[in-house]
């Protein structure tokens, strides 16, 4: 008779089916394995926090981050107007999770070739400015398009996105829905490689592999050029030259920052002795805009500005316009002042004399209209003969656009680029402009836009590609100060990893 404490009992050396089940699942993810191998490791590296070794060993070996979804939405810029948002979410270590969010930037003064903002012109929502459909496009067809995908591979999604409009100024999905999608699907590789925004850029505009990437060369720092006093449709002013810009010379970008945001201070205490209260009133980014009318009266202003902090013009501190010349070019002509009309020929030479009025001044954006291209040929050639150093940059002349680029590089319309990545819609698009500019031995801008978000992407894809200078707005406002902080963390990261390329003292 067998006993009651004995029924059922399995056989001695047999596993009960549960058991057997579970042993079929270790052996075919070969988990004993592995865990010898990262015990061994571990054991090896006699760590003070084994699990958090472990826990390293294991992530490395996680099945690769897919993308699930992406998020759009509404959000406003800067200037208080309608903008999109988007949201990566992905499958990491088994689980969905929220990777990163980022938000496109919105021009004012905008270029025919941009890429087209998506707005739904619904006269009873944001006075027709909203992007509800943007944002839709965001959350149905650009999830679609990377849906399953590695989370990592950034050039990949960002392709994915571009395909997925298939038009080159992105009218089918929205420039502003591919913007926002691709600065927040590069922030999610970064993170998901663990990276630094900043390095992982680095390595793409190499042609490195992100995942197992280490800077060999030494990284610079661009220097700023910031907008201290705004014009044109920064301003309600009559000046019509839309932004007068210092440019500090090479140095630390902590100490070039410091130094044009010393001037800024001076020229808003100058501003309200000889203007008045109001004269310290601030435009789209950040620069004062005070009611003037004249180009001269403004540039003597700031060159005092630059004084009375201590500095030398020409020497510390450099001029520089953003124009926005096809903002005031009518039928042939140019009102760069308010009643005074001057031919393609008359502006050059204008700018001629107040080059030589002041002779600080080194960069001049959008001087002539985006498709005066003759005269944008005698502009540039005129310059570079009596001052070599100078620069003519196209902005509404380029717009990001690698067709428009390669074009005026064979023309010679201009020798640096203004680079937005909103005006061709993603980021690899507008690395590829970049290595055009830079392979004609010209200079590139990495700029932002009047009506920005919080993101400091900008910032770290400046880095990130070498780019010589920065635009990104006064040092006030805090959408604009948020890309100057995260340039002093960049700085600060690569002097300690014995990394800054510190540049050389320039007198220009």
């Amino acid at each position: 008779m067998t006993s009651s404490g004995t029924a059922g009992a399995q056989p001695v050396g047999q596993s009960t089916p549960q058991q057997a089940e579970v042993l079929q699942y270790l052996d075919k993810h070969h988990i004993n394995e592995v865990l010898n191998i990262l015990i061994n490791k571990l054991v090896q590296s006699q760590t003070n926090d084994p699990c958090g070794f472990l826990a390293k060993e294991f992530s490395k070996r996680a099945s690769p981050p897919t993308i699930t979804r992406l998020q759009g939405r509404e959000i406003l810029d800067s200037r208080g107007n309608p903008t999109v948002e988007c949201d990566v979410y992905a499958t990491v270590e088994g689980e969905e999770k929220l990777v990163s969010r980022s938000g496109a930037p919105s021009g004012a003064s905008t270029g025919s070739n941009e890429a087209r903002e998506l707005r739904d012109k619904n006269a009873n929502r944001y006075l027709g400015k909203g992007c509800l459909t943007a944002a839709e496009n965001i959350t149905k067809g650009l999830s679609a398009a990377v849906k399953g995908m590695d989370a990592r591979s950034f050039k990949e999604t960002d392709a994915a996105i571009i395909k997925a409009d298939g038009t080159q100024l992105k009218e089918k999905v929205g420039g502003n829905a591919i913007t926002a999608a691709s600065f927040a699907l590069a922030e999610a590789a970064s993170i998901l490689t663990r990276n630094e925004l900043f390095v992982y850029f680095n390595a793409v505009f190499k042609g490195q592999d992100p995942s197992d990437y280490k800077p060999t060369d030494k990284l610079k720092m661009p220097r700023p050029m910031v907008n201290i006093l705004n014009g044109g449709k920064h301003a309600g002013s009559d000046l019509q030259i839309q932004e007068f810009m210092i440019v500090p010379k090479a140095g630390l970008f902590k100490d070039t920052l410091r130094m044009c945001t010393e001037v800024y201070h001076h020229l808003g205490k100058i501003l309200v002795d000889k203007k008045g209260p109001s004269a310290k009133n601030l435009g789209d980014e950040g620069g004062y805009a005070p009611l003037l009318s004249s180009p001269e009266e403004t540039l003597s202003l700031i060159e005092e500005a630059v004084g009375k902090a201590g500095y030398k013009v020409g020497e510390d501190i450099f001029l520089a316009l953003d124009c926005a010349s096809s903002e005031f070019y009518k039928d042939g002509n140019y009102e760069v002042e308010k009643g005074k009309h001057l031919s393609t020929d008359e502006m050059i030479q204008y700018y001629l004399n107040l080059k030589s009025k002041h002779p600080a001044l080194i960069s001049i954006e959008d001087g002539l209209d985006e498709k005066d291209y003759v005269g944008w040929q005698k502009l540039t050639k005129t310059f570079k003969e009596k001052y070599p150093e100078f620069m003519l940059v196209g902005d509404d002349l380029y717009t990001t656009n690698t067709e428009l680029i390669k074009k005026g590089v064979a023309e010679k319309w201009a020798n640096a680029l203004l680079l937005k990545v909103n005006q061709i819609g993603s980021i690899s698009e507008a690395m590829e402009a970049a290595k055009m500019i830079f392979n004609d031995k010209g200079n590139v801008i990495v700029s932002h836009r009047s009506g920005e978000t919080p993101s400091a992407i900008i910032a770290d894809l400046a880095v990130g590609i070498g780019a010589q200078f920065i635009k990104t707005g006064s040092t006030a406002r805090g959408e604009r100060v948020a890309k100057y902080n995260r340039l002093l963390v960049i700085e600060e990261m690569l002097q300690q990893q014995g990394l800054l390329n510190v540049p050389l003292m320039r007198t220009q």
